[in-house]
Order: C-alpha cells, then sequence, then structure tokens
C-alpha cells in the first residue's frame, strides 16, 4: 500500500442482514474489504470485495473504483442504522430525545 491507500476489513456481521438494499443473503463468515485511495484532492476512489465462502463461490467486487467527490461545506450525510438492535439503542439515546425537544 501507499500513503494514498486505506483498507478496512469489516467481519462478524449479523447473518439477519442483507448484503445491500436488493436483499442478497450472507453468513456468518462474510467479509467485507473496502478499498479507499485518494487520488488527489477532490476525488478518491472506493472499491469493495465481498467475501463469504459460504454463499457465494467466489469473492466478487460490487463497486469498482467508485468515485466520491469532495462535497460542498453545507453538505451533509445522512446516517444509516444496520441493524435493529442498533436502530432501537438509536433510538432510546437520540431520536426519543430529539424528538422531545
Amino acid at each position: 500500500m501507499d500513503d494514498y491507500t486505506l483498507v478496512v476489513d469489516t467481519v462478524g456481521l449479523d447473518e439477519r442482514t442483507w448484503i445491500d438494499n436488493v436483499g442478497r443473503p450472507h453468513s456468518d463468515e462474510l467479509k467485507i474489504e473496502e478499498t479507499f485511495h485518494r487520488v488527489n484532492h477532490d476525488l478518491m476512489e472506493l472499491t469493495m470485495t465481498i467475501t463469504d465462502p459460504k454463499m457465494y463461490p467466489k469473492p466478487w467486487v460490487p463497486l469498482n473504483k467508485f468515485p466520491m467527490r469532495l462535497q460542498p461545506a453545507w453538505f451533509d450525510i445522512r446516517e444509516m442504522i444496520c441493524s435493529p438492535s442498533e436502530a432501537i439503542e438509536y433510538n432510546k439515546t437520540v431520536a426519543d430525545q430529539a424528538a422531545d425537544k
């Protein structure tokens, strides 16, 4: 690797979830490798590799050099909830309290 690349390996995901919005299933052996590569000041590329030997015969790449561009200062990213248990905890600690204000 180089000074402009970050690799993130994710394991231990809840097998009750889906890989994506289409509903692709996964097992408890799912591993996701995300490679973030800074091309220049305004552009980063994301490559994602899915490995799950119980569900898929070989690793596959759903995103290959997906461009991620620098956004304006006013831009905000919407928070996403990954699992039902996280949604419950988020509602208890953040959402319910914010709704009371």
